[in-house]
C-alpha cells in the first residue's frame, strides 16, 4: 500500500504495471484526499512554525490570512540498508492560499519489500536483508504528481546478502546505488529516472520513473536495492546469483526539484535525513498588539502587559514613562505576552505610552497609552462611636481602605484602666469623670499594596460627665402695693432645658401673668398686681439635659408661697383708758427664716415691780424721753405682704413655656438676699410698734396728771397702782427692745 504512488508515477513512463499495483493506487489515493489541514499553533518570536512529520497520508496546510515570509524545508525518507535522503530548503514568491503536503516513508528490509511511501521503489528477493527504495517528500499545489511544487529525493536501498548501499537522495541529479557482482541502479535526474542496475544472474532490475523508484532485480542469493522515490525515481540494483564475493547492486537515489517560478531561495542537500522524511513550513504574520494595560502589584511595582501577535519582540525602549524615578526592566515573555516590571516611581499618577513603531502595531480598539492612580499612601482612620450597655464607651476603628496588622499595643487611651480591641473595636471600662483621650500610633498598619499608615497619630478626645443637671429657686422678690403684690421669681439651672419644657405655675386665683425673660442659666418671671393667695412654681424632674445626655433634676424642683396682705393700722384716739391695759404680745406681719433673724432675747424681764403709787418725777423722766425719741411716719401704703411656705395648690394652673431644657431641684436662698429681706421687714416691725408707743405715751401721761383722773369703778381704782407700775416697765421694755434693734 505504501507503493501506490510511486506505482501510478509509474504508470506514466512504464508499460504493463501488475494490476495488485493498481489496486493499491485506488485505496491509497483516497487516503490522501481524506487529510485533515494543519495549522502552526505557537509562533516564537514572532515565526511560526509548523513541523510535518511521516504519517502514510497527506495534509492540507492553509496559509493564515495574512502570512508573509512562507518557506520550507523538505527532507526525503532513507532507503532501507541504504542511502539517507536530500533536502531541499526555498521560499515562496507568491503565497498560496494553501497546498498539500507529503512526506516520505522510509524504506524497508526484507526480500521483495515495498518501496517507502511517496515513491520508494521494491527491493528485490530473496536473501531476506535487501532493502527498498526511501520515499520521496514534496509540496503541491493538488494531489497529482505534476501538481508539485518542490520534492526533496528519497534514498536509494541496499543490495541483499553482502550488496552495495544504495545512493543518496537529493540534488537535481542524485546519486548512483554501489556495486557489488550485480551493478547498482542509477541515480535519478532532472528530466528522466535513473537506470537499472545489471543484475549478475536473476531476474532484471527495473528504472526509475517520473516520481517513483525502480525496482530491484532477484535471485537465489541476494537480490538488488530498490530506487528512491523523487521528482524522478533512481533506479533498482541488479541482483546476484553467485555467493561469492560481493553481492547484489543498491538502488539508485532519487532527484530533488523546485518550480523555480514559485519559489526562490533554494538550496540542495543531498543524503543529509536519516529515517522517515520531514516537512517543516515556517512563516510569518503581520504583528499586532492586542493588549496594553497596566496594574499596580504593590507600593514599589507596577506591572505592564503587551500581547504581541506576529514576530514584533517589544522592549524596554518601546515603552515611555513619564516618571522618570521610574525603573523600567526588560520583559519577560509567557506565551505571546511580554511583561514588563516597573519599580521606584513616586508620583501617583503613572503615566506610559508606546513608542511609535509599537504603537502602530496596536489594533484599533486598543489605546497607545495608559494612566493609573497609584496608591501610594497608608490607611487613616476615623473613630465611630457606638451605644453599648456592657461598656463605657465602644468606638469602631474605620479606615479608609483595608487594612491589616492593627493589635492593641498600637492604641493608648488615657483616662481608662480597661481598653479591649478587637477585630477594630475598641471596647473601655472603668474611664474617670473628666478628658479622655484615645491615640492610634502612625504607620502601624499596612493596606493591600504595603503602605503604613496612619499618616500621622489619630487622636480622639472626649469629657467623660455622668452627673446629672440641677436646678435652683432663687429667693423672692416681693413688693405689696395697695393689698396686691409685685413679684420676681427666679429659677436658676445647669445646662440647657429639653425641648417643650415649662414651668407650670398654680395659684389659688390668677390675677397676673408672668413676664418671662431668658438668661444663660437662669429663667425670670415678673409678675404685677397679683392678688393674695397661694401660689407655686413647678420645673418638672427630667426637664434638663446637658451636652454629654445626662437628665435632670431627678424630682420636681417646686417654689411654694401664700401672700398675705397686712390690715392698715390707726393711730389711737386719747380717750379714757380701757380698766386693763395689759399689752399683749404681737406676731410679726412677716415670717423670715430663723437663721436671718436678729438675735433677740426668748422674753423681757421687767426689773420694776408694781409700785402702790406712781412718782412723780418718774413719770415726768418718762415722758421727757419718749418725747425725746425720733417717731417714724407710718405711709398710706400697708407693709408688704406677708410670705409663708404653706404649700397650697389653685385649681387654676397656669404654665410658663420655656426654652427646651430640664432643671435641678430647688435649693436654699442666697444668705445676702435672705438678710436683705429680712431687714426691710424689720424696718416695718418697728413702724407699726412706734405707732403703739405714741398711743401707749398719751395714755401714760394722762395717768400721770394728778388734776384729771378718769373716772374709774372702784376695782380699777384699787389696781391703777399695779396698771401704772405696769404701764411703766411695758415702756421700759419697748426702750430696751429699742436700743438692741438700733444696735
Amino acid at each position: 500500500m505504501e507503493n501506490s504512488l510511486q506505482e501510478t508515477a509509474g504508470s506514466f513512463t512504464l508499460c504493463g504495471m501488475k494490476l495488485r499495483s493498481l489496486l493499491a493506487l485506488t485505496f491509497c489515493s483516497s487516503i490522501a484526499f481524506g487529510a485533515v489541514p494543519a495549522q502552526a499553533e505557537e509562533c516564537p518570536d514572532g515565526i511560526c512554525e509548523l513541523v510535518f512529520e511521516y504519517t502514510g497520508n497527506a495534509e492540507y496546510f492553509t496559509v493564515p490570512d495574512g502570512a508573509k515570509n512562507v518557506s520550507f524545508e523538505i527532507s526525503g525518507a532513507a532507503g532501507g540498508r541504504g542511502g539517507m535522503g536530500g533536502r531541499v530548503t526555498g521560499e515562496f514568491i507568491n503565497f498560496p492560499t494553501g497546498f498539500w503536503v507529503f512526506v516520505g516513508g522510509e524504506g524497508v528490509i526484507n526480500a521483495e519489500a515495498p518501496g517507502g511511501y511517496n515513491g520508494g521503489g521494491r527491493a528485490g528477493g530473496s536473501r531476506g536483508n535487501e532493502g527498498s527504495g526511501g520515499g520521496a517528500s514534496d509540496i503541491r499545489s493538488g494531489t497529482n504528481l505534476n501538481d508539485r511544487i518542490v520534492v526533496a529525493g528519497g534514498g536509494g536501498g541496499g543490495g541483499g546478502y553482502a550488496g552495495a548501499a544504495g545512493g543518496a537522495g537529493g540534488n537535481l541529479v542524485a546519486d548512483n546505488g554501489g556495486s557489488g557482482q550485480g551493478s547498482g541502479g542509477g541515480g535519478g535526474r532532472e528530466s528522466s529516472g535513473g537506470s537499472a542496475g545489471a543484475s549478475n544472474g536473476g531476474s532484471s532490475a527495473q528504472p526509475g520513473g517520473f516520481g517513483i523508484g525502480g525496482t530491484g532485480g532477484s535471485s537465489w542469493n541476494a537480490g538488488g536495492g530498490g530506487g528512491g522515490g523523487g521528482w524522478f525515481g533512481g533506479g533498482g540494483g541488479g541482483a546476484d546469483d553467485d555467493s561469492c564475493c560481493a553481492d547484489a547492486g543498491g538502488g539508485g537515489g532519487g532527484s530533488s526539484y523546485a518550480n523555480t517560478s514559485l519559489v526562490t531561495n533554494i538550496n540542495h542537500q543531498a543524503g543529509v535525513q536519516n529515517a522517515a522524511g520531514r516537512v517543516v513550513i515556517r512563516y510569518e504574520v503581520p504583528s499586532i498588539i492586542t493588549l496594553f494595560a497596566g496594574t499596580q502589584l504593590s507600593n514599589n511595582e507596577i506591572s505592564i502587559s503587551m500581547e504581541v501577535e506576529g514576530s514584533f519582540s517589544p522592549n524596554s525602549t518601546h515603552l515611555e514613562v513619564v516618571d522618570t524615578a521610574c525603573i523600567v526592566s526588560e520583559p519577560e515573555l509567557t506565551g505571546s505576552t511580554y511583561v514588563f516590571q516597573i519599580q521606584g516611581c513616586v508620583d501617583s499618577r503613572f503615566l506610559a505610552a508606546l513608542a511609535p513603531e509599537a504603537a502602530a502595531l496596536l489594533t484599533d480598539d486598543t489605546s497607545a497609552s495608559l494612566q493609573i492612580e497609584l496608591d501610594l499612601v497608608g490607611p487613616e482612620f476615623t473613630f465611630d462611636q457606638i451605644i453599648s450597655a456592657d461598656h463605657d464607651y465602644v468606638f469602631d476603628l474605620i479606615g479608609s481602605e483595608d487594612n491589616s496588622g492593627l493589635s492593641s499595643e498600637d492604641i493608648l487611651v488615657a483616662g481608662c484602666d480597661e481598653t479591649v480591641l478587637l477585630n477594630q473595636r475598641l471596647s473601655l471600662n472603668d474611664c474617670q469623670e473628666g478628658d479622655i483621650i484615645i491615640t492610634l500610633a502612625s504607620n502601624v498598619v499596612t493596606d493591600s499594596m504595603g503602605n503604613l499608615g496612619p499618616s500621622e497619630p489619630t487622636v480622639l478626645e472626649l469629657s467623660r460627665d455622668t452627673i446629672a443637671p440641677t436646678s435652683q429657686w432663687l429667693e423672692p422678690e416681693i413688693t405689696e402695693i395697695d393689698g396686691n403684690f409685685n413679684l420676681v421669681i427666679s429659677l436658676r439651672h445647669d445646662d440647657s432645658l429639653v425641648e417643650d419644657a415649662a414651668v407650670e405655675f398654680l395659684a389659688d386665683e390668677i390675677s397676673c401673668l408672668p413676664i418671662t425673660t431668658f438668661s444663660e442659666g437662669e429663667v425670670t418671671f415678673e409678675y404685677i398686681g397679683c392678688a393674695p393667695g397661694s401660689m407655686s412654681w413647678k420645673l418638672a424632674a427630667f426637664s434638663l439635659i446637658d451636652s454629654a445626655g445626662n437628665s435632670g433634676p431627678a424630682i420636681d424642683s417646686v417654689l411654694e408661697l401664700t401672700l398675705v396682705a397686712l390690715e392698715p393700722t390707726t393711730e389711737p384716739t386719747p380717750a379714757t383708758p380701757e380698766p386693763a391695759l395689759e399689752v399683749a404680745p404681737r406676731e410679726p406681719a412677716l415670717q423670715i427664716p430663723s437663721q436671718l433673724a436678729p438675735g433677740l432675747p426668748d422674753e423681757i424681764h421687767s426689773p420694776i415691780e408694781a409700785p402702790e403709787f406712781v412718782d412723780q418725777e418718774i413719770v415726768e423722766e418718762i415722758l421727757e424721753f419718749v418725747e425725746s425719741e425720733e417717731v417714724i411716719p407710718i405711709e398710706k401704703e400697708s407693709p408688704p405682704k406677708a410670705v409663708s411656705t404653706v404649700p397650697t395648690r389653685s385649681k387654676q394652673p397656669v404654665s410658663s413655656p420655656v426654652d427646651s431644657k430640664s432643671a435641678p431641684a430647688a435649693s436654699e436662698p442666697e444668705p445676702q438676699e435672705l438678710e436683705s429681706e429680712a431687714t426691710v421687714k424689720k424696718d416695718q416691725g418697728d413702724l407699726l410698734d412706734q405707732s403703739e408707743i405714741a398711743s401707749q405715751s398719751a395714755y401714760v401721761a394722762e395717768l400721770a396728771s394728778g388734776d384729771q383722773k378718769p373716772a374709774r369703778p372702784d376695782s380699777v381704782a384699787r389696781i391703777s397702782p399695779w396698771l401704772a407700775g405696769g404701764a411703766v416697765a411695758a415702756v421700759l421694755a419697748f426702750i430696751v427692745y429699742r436700743k438692741m434693734m438700733v444696735r
